[in-house]
């Protein structure tokens, strides 16, 4: 099975980053991804200041599969993972403030669960969609490698996340997003054929860059925010 490439026009005009972030918390951080409210106003205000201009996925993906409506030089899709209450509580307000798009990525198998953190639940889900948000999966139970997982076990967690999704948002999720930023051809081929269009990694560089549609890059704000900062200019 092929995997859809980039398209040779957006190919030859790399300028969209991608930015992820995992929780967001208080003060105190329970791992060393987490990311305290101070530091991402901060990175929002860095973000203004390069002139940043966040852009929500889909005008993204009709891009990088169209070559049609470029979006602006500095274009930036800013990326939530593992759909915490974090992101909810203190992410969310901030963006809505700025009146900017993101993405959030959810695991289904713990939609509203708390495991070692609380997660956001369907209906707070449904209120970020509904203001700018887009909702993609992050398969059903975030599992630490799928590459290590057999056929049968891959199409299982891409095609229950699907499915949950469909069912509690109403429509089904185009992107997904791989756990831990861990994925191959193998995986990519299995989120292909379950229906995704757009997979989403923790490869760095220019959106255009990547390597087809279902291996997009993305810049960890927790390991490559200076980096990142910098290819805006």
């Amino acid at each position: 099975m092929s995997l859809p490439p980039i398209h040779p026009q957006a190919r030859r005009a790399p300028h969209t980053l991608f930015l992820v972030w995992h929780d967001i918390v208080q003060s105190d951080k329970l791992v060393w991804f987490d990311t305290t409210i101070a530091e991402f106003v901060a990175q929002l205000t860095a973000l203004e200041k390069a002139k940043a201009l966040p852009v929500d996925l889909p005008r993204i993906e009709r891009w990088l599969t169209t070559g049609l409506q470029p979006p602006p030089q500095r274009a930036v899709v800013l990326c939530f993972d593992d759909n915490t209450q974090g992101i909810f509580d203190f992410a969310f307000p901030e963006l809505q403030k700025r009146g900017w798009p993101f993405v959030v990525s959810a695991h289904t198998a713990f939609v509203g669960v708390r495991t070692g953190k609380a997660h956001a639940d369907w209906a707070k889900l449904k209120t970020m969609a509904q203001s700018g948000a887009t909702v993609v999966s992050q398969t059903h139970s975030h599992p630490p490698d799928l590459r290590t997982f057999s056929d049968t076990k891959l199409a299982k967690e891409f095609t229950l996340s699907r499915a949950s999704m469909t069912k509690h948002l109403g429509s089904p999720p185009r992107h997904v997003t791989y756990p831990s930023g861990k994925w191959d051809s193998r995986v990519a081929q299995a989120a292909q054929a379950a229906g995704y269009t757009l997979g989403l990694t923790e490869d760095f560089g220019f959106a255009e860059k990547s390597p087809h549609c279902l291996g997009i890059n993305r810049y960890s704000t927790h390991r490559r925010w200076a980096e990142a900062l910098a290819a805006l200019k």
